[in-house]
């Protein structure tokens, strides 16, 4: 039964230990009372401490019905202060017995963490009621005397076990705190290993999204405009017949896994995984702006052209057949979100631009990047494009104006720019390369070299005045003339 009170929640604990200390101090006075000749009225508080007893649970509900614990705790301190004091009165202060009383009292004012202010009123208020029961009811006889054998004895059992009780509460009180801190420990790592291990079926910002409060799982979807982004192995089904699963199965995931550690550093988000094909998009949850989101997708489609022939090398080495990649990127609006049921969803993409970086994928040639007309508008100053004849793609409609991406522009941008608009003293020159066919910039050059060509003849003619110069058979009759007026 001892254990059981002990084992249980601190409310429980603190009520035990208070009926305790109200036993022994019942003890005391008793004992004192048939051993001192000076006893009058002792008797009777362990009668009054006993209804104190039975009163204090239906007190302990109205209390923490009105206040919170804090102040519950001050209150019934109080309480104990006035049956102390009471006490004190009652043995006249006995040297001993007082002291161990008072012992006592403090270490529960302690062990309750009673704050300073609640303190010094319960010093107070145990001042005046002492007081109170010395003239009142008890009397002076006997005060400061020196306490008997047995009582010390008993009293400092008493207090032994009293403070034991206590500790040993406090001891198992915090290795449960410690057991229970180590339990929610591991759960949460646990939590959080299948959270990291759940996250790899999605996408890594949603997840981080709905990690921070900042999405739920709910059905819903808005329109936005991204960049989608669409890549397959070219030749992959075919090589899947000719391969043993093992062989298939290890070529897959070592591309798909270098390419999606190349999409994680451009942070993008990796839609969903179809064989050899990837459907990537920038844009959401996540997003640096329409054209710098376009940037990044062609930066980061360049990074695995580049990582693709790193891994051809690696595999031609190993026996396999050499495999190339075809990549369609295009810029649009597009509906983004969760679709499905409220028991299985999925984020995705769907709109015009997701079919149109398929067909774009399926329709460029071998380790070529081809993006549309839009997405060339907003990376055109970034990267170097070469434009290709508009082609007619399934299910789009009308002619489609493609590009090629070469290469990014690494030196000075200027000297790769598309406008020239340069205007001096009787020269003005206006070149927009966007409007310019690849079969006229022989025909421009033409037009450059005879310019310069003339400017050079008219820069021997002039000295350095601007003057035109004269010839030698000039000067002979310039100077003819001169000598005849």
């Amino acid at each position: 039964m001892l254990t059981r009170f002990i084992e249980r929640g601190p409310q429980q604990f603190i009520y035990f230990h208070r009926m305790m200390g109200y036993f022994i101090l019942s003890l005391l006075i008793v004992i004192y009372s048939f051993t001192s000749a000076h006893s009058q009225y002792q008797i009777y508080v362990p009668i009054f401490i006993v209804i104190l007893v039975l009163l204090i649970p239906r007190l302990n509900r109205v209390f923490e019905a009105k206040f919170d614990k804090k102040i519950t705790r001050s209150i019934f301190f109080l309480i104990d202060t006035f049956v102390v004091s009471i006490v004190l009165a009652g043995v006249h202060l006995s040297l001993v017995l007082t002291f161990i009383i008072l012992f006592a009292w403090i270490y529960s004012a302690i062990n309750s963490r009673i704050p300073f202010v609640v303190m010094s009123l319960a010093v107070l208020s145990g001042i005046a009621c002492f007081y109170f029961h010395t003239f009142f009811v008890f009397g002076f006889q006997g005060y400061l005397a020196n306490t008997s054998q047995e009582l010390t004895v008993i009293s400092l059992i008493c207090l032994i076990i009293f403070i034991s009780m206590g500790n040993y509460y406090q001891h198992i009180y915090i290795e449960r705190i410690k057991q229970l801190r180590q339990d929610y420990y591991n759960q949460m790592t646990r939590y959080m290993t299948f959270a990291n291990q759940l996250s790899r079926y999605a996408p890594l910002q949603l997840w981080q999204s709905i990690m921070r409060g900042e999405a739920e799982a709910k059905i819903e979807y808005k329109r936005k405009k991204l960049t989608v982004f669409f890549s397959d192995i070219q030749g992959f089904t075919e090589l899947s017949e000719s391969l043993i699963p093992d062989d298939l199965a290890f070529l897959l995931n070592d591309y798909l896994s270098h390419m999606t550690e190349i999409a994680n550093q451009y942070e993008a988000t990796i839609d969903k995984f179809m064989g050899d094909a990837i459907l990537i998009f920038f844009g959401d949850p996540n997003s640096q702006g329409v054209q710098q989101d376009a940037a990044s997708c062609v930066e980061m489609a360049i990074a695995m052209r580049q990582q693709m022939k790193l891994l051809r090398e690696r595999w031609k080495k190993m026996g396999y057949p050499a495999l190339n990649i075809r990549m369609g990127v295009s810029t649009g609006y597009c509906h983004v979100g969760n679709y499905g049921a409220t028991y299985r969803m999925a984020y995705t993409i769907v709109g015009r631009d997701v079919n149109l970086a398929a067909r774009l994928q399926y329709a460029a040639e071998v380790d070529e990047i081809l993006i549309s007309d839009e997405t060339y508008q907003l990376i055109k100053d970034q990267f170097l494009c070469a434009p290709k004849a508009p082609i007619y793609l399934k299910g789009i409609q009308g002619a489609v104006k493609t590009w090629q991406v070469l290469e990014k522009y690494t030196g000075n941008q200027e000297d790769l720019q598309q406008w020239f608009d340069y205007e001096y003293k009787g020269f003005h020159l206006l070149l927009n390369l966007e409007e310019v066919q690849r079969f006229e910039y022989s025909e421009l050059v033409e037009v450059m070299e005879k310019m310069i060509h003339r400017i050079q003849a008219q820069q021997a003619m002039t000295n350095d005045k601007g003057i035109v110069k004269l010839s030698m058979k000039d000067e002979v009759k310039l100077a003819q003339g001169n000598l005849k007026s």
